[in-house]
């Protein structure tokens, strides 16, 4: 079984920074997600890494965080980015 692939969806919305945190705003709806800590980390990760199980790696190591809390966690977030808008499964 491959490994769930997510990618941004660039041209569906806007970004701006606000102090520590990044606002993403959908061109469309105005709908907005406001990200930072993890959640931020994760965001920014995908620009180089749309592959879950290599992210959820890396977040395992850095966090030291037991791998199936990891992928739980992530599948979660990435599935409200994608269910959002921001981001596309495939």
């Amino acid at each position: 079984m491959s490994s769930p692939v997510v990618r941004k969806q660039a041209d569906a919305y806007l970004q701006t920074v606000i102090e520590d945190e990044l606002v993403l705003i959908l061109r469309d709806t105005g709908k907005f997600f406001s990200l930072k800590d993890v959640g931020l980390r994760i965001w920014n990760a995908l620009d180089r890494q749309d592959d879950l199980d290599a992210l959820c790696s890396e977040l395992e190591r850095e966090y030291d965080v037991p791998p199936t809390t990891c992928r739980a966690d992530v599948d979660k977030f990435v599935g409200q980015l994608v269910e959002s808008g921001f981001a596309a499964y495939g």
